[in-house]
């Protein structure tokens, strides 16, 4: 069976929005898709448990806002839609680093991803070649840096979207030492 990517975001969306006033182990599966307004056997033609779900909301939500769209947007208009994003999302992302381990490892990832954008884009406009070496340092250590910071603000409930400009002229200073 084909499934309808509306009806996981319908059944997500549900759960993100429970969650805003609920502990996750609150939540039961009947509370999800009575919120989504639809019948609750249909959940398990999408998922096979919460935890299920919870992995998906992950990958479906950062696959779009970094992977899908990396080769359209510069990666500071990248890292400004993941920062918003993650503000508005924030009471759900308190919750999620709290009681899924798992998800900060994720995090980090995907932060990497992004920074690995960031050295791609800034190759192409200047003559330096980075190393693999190199591109894997400078991912790693400020994908390690971010994801602290960005998660110790989410946890806090702090704005995000402040951390944008001393996130990009980090970046940018770091590139130029390395391209000099």
């Amino acid at each position: 069976m084909k499934k309808s990517i509306i009806t996981q975001k319908i059944i997500a969306k549900a759960f993100k929005d429970l969650m805003q006033s609920n502990a996750y182990h609150q939540i039961s599966v009947s509370d999800i898709m009575q919120t989504a307004k639809i019948r609750r056997q249909t959940f398990y033609n999408y998922f096979q448990n919460q935890e299920e779900l919870l992995s998906w909301i992950f990958e479906n939500d950062f696959a779009e806002l970094i992977n899908d769209n990396l080769d359209y947007y510069g990666w500071q208009n990248e890292l400004l839609l993941l920062l918003c994003y993650l503000d508005e999302n924030q009471i759900f992302y308190q919750k999620i680093f709290v009681i899924d381990k798992n998800f900060e490892h994720f995090f980090l990832i995907q932060w990497e991803n992004l920074l690995d954008k960031v050295i791609f884009d800034q190759e192409k406009k200047s003559d330096y070649h980075w190393s693999d070496l190199e591109k894997s340092f400078i991912c790693r250590y400020n994908a390690a840096a971010i994801c602290a910071i960005t998660r110790e603000s989410i946890i806090r409930g702090n704005s995000l979207e402040k951390l944008y400009s001393q996130i990009v002229n980090l970046l940018l200073a770091q590139i130029k030492i390395f391209e000099s």
